[in-house]
């Protein structure tokens, strides 16, 4: 971290699925104001307006070349539409939760192993492209960006030396997911050793601890009482892909500790937004909807921007309507194909008479009809609190406080039942909710020292052999080394799942031997696993991190040459050393978890 910890300036990249942007603090600045963290306010929307961030899409040529991200791809790209120019370009839209496509939950880890450099994401119109390039030219935008813009103001840096950048991900993503976007921040041209990785609702944590330290009088003591030394608390961090939950613990010196390993799920913003585009789909009638969206794709974009800018001002107590305007042409297509002369006359016999009124080129929603988008995703957000909160009162925990960030948390109808269905607990919604995460990851970027603890997501261990047991081990893991029968691929574990971990001061270790008498050289398989005890390194739900190979030259003394593996965590890597014992020759590996 010495070269990390001599840049002069700490930049932060929020590259989330709906919105992204950056934000940076001097070191001198930092170390006499911790919240003093600047973030780019002009990004301009298409009808002028200023932003903290801007839309996560991203435009390519017909040849496959960067063209604009943000408001200009999107502007860009309707006008190609318009122009019904559009054909061959890509465009990109929510690409980040693409991923993960497919899957019930977020958490399911059998989905890891398609996570690969050469891993294909569908375009908007369904044409594949190279997920690694769009990622690392997103990430190259939002670099090129923060340079271009302080050289504005008349400062200059040197991207490879003078700024250690942080690259936000959510704590739920697995290894290889986090691994994906290191891969894709280096493509960028980001150098490795001046890059970390932040947890979100870490980020997110450290940011509002800070701000509340910061605070002058008038500040409200529930909030402050919240990050006092002992206290515990939880954060909710909704975005605009994923909802990461996290419980930490004050410690005495203001360093947090995680109590439990980050959880979630897919329910954030975004599945708000396909609940009302399902709900169109059965207004307007699915047929007519696909073909719509095919023959006017521009179209489509405005009627989802449209519903985004209405989101956040849904309030969860009134009972006003919700007027959205419609393209014309929408209507004209229902028309032609109900071969019925008025879609409002339509409407008005129709199972949506009493939710949706129709007001010339206007639709007005029953404020119960837009309550209902929102309400499976925050029933899964609700019933996943209450399970942690339970399950922290089982094991003596005091949960007194629930932190609400990230962008999602910015709705009223979230924020309103959190409140309502946790009364006992203080839930703080911070001014800044959007931004709360990525000036969090300029701070941890200045001292990571900050997460003192977290808990093992997974169970790390090595493959080793074992006397054969034909009462216990499977005949197809039977094999003969030096005439004597073993058993191979038996997972030993050295950090279990929900073990707790003391970021970068604590080494799990574990001794074992060669294979072979005659053997000169050890290989060490890394493996994980979602469960607490894996038998075999070929169960169900184990995947092979990597491996590497240790020199052992002297045979003299047979297979008594014990082999020391250890294991320690940094701030978002795992590094793993291995060495004869009694001698001077060792390796150390820190992973790649992508596959070739």
């Amino acid at each position: 971290m010495k070269k990390k910890g001599d840049a002069l300036v700490v930049v932060a990249i929020d590259f989330g699925t709906t919105y992204s942007g950056y934000a940076y603090s001097f070191r001198a600045e930092y170390e006499k104001d911790h919240t003093k963290v600047y973030s780019n306010s002009d990004w301009r929307s298409g009808d002028g307006l200023a932003t903290t961030k801007t839309p996560t899409v991203i435009l390519f040529n017909e040849d496959k070349q960067f063209c604009k991200f943000g408001y200009e791809a999107e502007a860009k790209y309707n006008t190609l539409l318009e122009d019904e120019k559009a054909e061959g370009w890509r465009y990109f839209r929510r690409f980040k939760m693409r991923l993960f496509r497919g899957e019930e939950k977020i958490l399911e880890r059998t989905r890891v192993d398609k996570i690969t450099k050469n891993l294909m994401i569908e375009d908007e119109q369904g044409k594949p492209m190279s997920a690694l390039i769009v990622f690392a030219e997103s990430i190259k935008y939002l670099k090129n960006e923060f340079l271009q813009n302080t050289q504005v103001q008349g400062l200059k840096f040197d991207p490879n030396n003078d700024i250690h950048w942080v690259l936000t991900v959510p704590a739920i993503w697995t290894d290889r997911a986090k691994q994906f976007m290191r891969e894709a921040a280096k493509q960028a041209g980001i150098p490795d050793d001046m890059l970390t990785l932040a947890y979100e609702p870490e980020a997110a944590a450290l940011y509002c601890k800070e701000l509340t330290v910061q605070k002058k009088e008038g500040a409200e003591s529930s909030s402050l009482s919240s990050f006092e030394p002992g206290q515990q608390f939880l954060v909710l961090d909704c975005g605009g892909g994923t909802v990461d939950v996290t419980a930490y613990q004050v410690q005495n010196d203001g360093d947090l500790r995680e109590l439990q390993r980050p959880t979630g799920g897919p329910w954030g913003g975004t599945y708000v937004d396909n609940q009302y585009t399902t709900f169109l789909k059965e207004l307007f009638g699915a047929d007519i909807w696909s073909e719509y969206s095919k023959e006017n794709p521009e179209d489509v974009l405005e009627i989802q921007r449209r519903f985004e800018a209405k989101k956040k001002s849904v309030n969860a107590s009134a009972d006003d309507q919700t007027t959205i305007s419609f393209p014309s042409s929408l209507f004209a297509k229902y028309q032609i194909a109900k071969n019925c002369s008025s879609f409002e006359e339509s409407i008005k016999k129709s199972e949506f008479a009493k939710t949706i009124k129709v007001k010339k080129d206007k639709l007005r929603f029953d404020h119960q009809l837009v309550k209902a988008f929102f309400r499976v995703p925050i029933d899964f957000i609700v019933t996943h609190v209450k399970e942690i909160i339970n399950e922290s009162k089982k094991k003596g925990r005091d949960i007194k406080t629930i932190l609400m960030v990230g962008g999602f948390s910015d709705s009223s109808i979230l924020s309103q039942r959190i409140i309502s269905e946790f009364k006992r607990i203080t839930v703080i919604c911070p001014t800044e909710a959007v931004n709360a995460i990525v000036k969090g990851a300029v701070i941890f970027g200045h001292n990571p020292n900050l997460i003192s603890e977290r808990i093992s997501p997974l169970t790390y261990g090595i493959s080793v052999n074992t006397a054969f047991n034909n009462k216990v081990h499977p005949a197809k893991l039977k094999v003969i080394y030096d005439g004597k029968e073993m058993c191979t691929d038996i997972f030993q574990p050295i950090v279990q799942i929900g073990h707790p971990i003391r970021v970068g001061k604590e080494i799990f270790k574990h001794t074992c031997l060669p294979t072979r008498a005659l053997d000169t050289e050890a290989t060490i398989e890394i493996y994980e696993s979602s469960s607490e005890c894996p038998m075999y390194t070929i169960d169900k739900g184990v995947r092979r991190l990597g491996d590497l190979t240790v020199s052992i030259p002297d045979t003299s003394k047979g297979k008594n040459r014990p082999i020391k593996v250890e294991v320690s965590f940094g701030y978002t890597e795992i590094v793993v050393c291995a060495f004869e014992e009694g001698t001077e020759t060792q390796t150390t590996a820190t992973f790649d978890c992508l596959l070739n």
